[in-house]
């Protein structure tokens, strides 16, 4: 069943709710206005016989004290032990009621009641000592005026549900059709997938808000394809290059060990030359095996760091508190095991919300990058601070520093300046700093320094206090 189908029925069945409940109400009040006036009217005529003196009509409406009793009410006078004194008509049931009334323990009582068949209203008053006056008349009328107005609320009833449903159903389509363009839209970029078809929606209601929440999620898909077609393309590249590399070193030695497995060739002069008959000494067998290494060691970084920058931050646990500075010691222990370059830390405690695993690694890539760049014997500076609600973490390296221009293009993935194409690297170390800062609501940087070096400084919010 479709959508639009659904909201017919459903507007069919609310008006079919709110009209039934406004028929019974009216078939209520109705009924209860007719008996109020039924019972008026018994009133007015046990007043014109009470103020009779007593004195009771002939049947049939005899003229009584110039009044007539009208021949729309019966008239029937019970004695005290409920035998019948008089009746205008057929005699009408006596119910214990009414001879608690002829016995003056009611003042009056009020009845439907049912004689041969037709249905009266009751109306009972004390009369003398030890009588009871009793006013009937037909219910007829009643019944009839509320069943024509059940039948006429029925029949409107009925229209007005089948018009409501198929208002509710045009109106549904009319509703829709934007939902519609949306389907169509989504169904065509699925087809085609091309993301570059925003929808025209031009409404300020919800289902505008829709529409402006499907482009921006075609913007994003655009980009994050966009990125992703950039990355494959950009690692390819970067891939190319060792794996040519290594190819080539491997093809050599092969090409050498199968010229010293084969016997000593002949030096006749007519006897040609084989182009695998490639001849290696130890020292260039042992530096094509390390540039091999080289290679291998440079493709396994490459490939780690790759994994790195595509693995969704979600998968590598939830944020949590942590004190920034605890996680830089432990980076800067990590460092000082491995290495003889000195640290100059300072550390001011931090707390911060964040995945721990993805900071430390930022941090330890920062850390990594002045390594490669500072000069033998020359410290490490790094720092933890608090500045503006802000964690800042900065590390100092005394290297050769970054021009004013290239500072934000060192963050781009597998970017290397001219002077750092000939060191160990991938180009993805800054890249990924960049990518934990702005995953986690921050930013990385490269500041001022005073002096030689360059300053490369992660800023990340701190957590908010209790």
């Amino acid at each position: 069943m479709s959508f639009r189908t659904r909201l017919g029925l459903l507007v069919a069945a609310s008006v079919a709710v709110a009209v039934l409940a406004v028929s019974g109400v009216a078939l209520w009040i109705a009924r209860a206005e007719a008996r109020s006036a039924l019972d008026r009217k018994l009133d007015d005529r046990v007043a014109v016989l009470v103020a009779s003196g007593g004195r009771l009509p002939e049947r049939r409406g005899v003229q009584f004290f110039g009044r007539f009793i009208p021949r729309d009410v019966l008239v029937q006078i019970v004695a005290s032990n409920g035998a019948v004194a008089y009746a205008s008509d057929e005699v009408l049931p006596v119910a214990p009621a009414d001879l608690a009334v002829a016995h003056g323990q009611s003042r009056r009582h009020r009845a439907d009641v049912s004689a041969d068949g037709v249905r009266l209203r009751v109306l009972t008053v004390p009369v003398g000592p030890g009588g009871a006056l009793m006013v009937a008349s037909p219910l007829d009328e009643v019944d009839a005026n509320v069943a024509g107005l059940r039948n006429a609320l029925a029949l409107v009833a009925v229209f007005g549900v089948a018009g409501a449903g198929l208002f509710g159903f045009l109106v549904a389509g009319r509703a829709i059709r934007p939902v519609r363009r949306l389907t169509d839209a989504a169904r065509n970029v699925a087809q085609t997938q091309d993301l570059e078809q925003p929808i025209e929606l031009e409404r300020d209601d919800e289902l505008g808000e829709l529409a402006r929440s499907f482009n921006a999620m075609l913007e994003a898909l655009a980009l994050s394809r966009a990125q992703q077609h950039r990355l494959v393309t950009d690692a390819s590249h970067e891939l190319r290059t060792p794996l040519t590399s290594i190819r080539t070193n491997i093809e050599l030695l092969a090409r050498a060990e199968q010229a010293a497995a084969q016997p000593a060739i002949s030096s006749a002069p007519d006897a040609p030359v084989s182009d695998a008959a490639v001849a290696l000494d130890s020292d260039e067998r042992r530096q094509m095996l390390d540039d091999v290494q080289f290679e291998l060691d440079q493709l396994t970084e490459l490939v780690n760091e790759l994994v790195e920058l595509a693995t969704d931050q979600r998968s590598q646990g939830e944020p949590e508190h942590v004190d920034l500075a605890e996680l830089a010691a432990s980076v800067v222990d990590r460092h000082r095991r491995r290495t003889d370059t000195d640290f100059v830390t300072a550390f001011e405690p931090c707390e911060v919300v964040v995945n721990a695993a993805l900071v430390e690694r930022a941090i330890g890539n920062l850390v990594d990058n002045a390594l490669k760049w500072s000069p033998t014997g020359e410290p490490i500076e790094i720092s933890v601070a608090a500045v503006d609600r802000e964690a800042h973490v900065r590390v100092r390296d005394r290297g050769p520093g970054i021009p004013a221009a290239l500072r934000e293009t060192v963050f781009e993935r597998f970017y290397r300046a001219p002077e750092a194409r000939s060191q160990p690297g991938s180009g993805l170390g800054l890249s990924i700093v960049d990518y934990v800062a702005r995953s986690h609501n921050g930013s990385a940087s490269v500041i001022d320094t005073h002096g030689p070096g360059t300053t490369v400084e992660l800023r990340l919010p701190l957590a908010e206090p209790d």
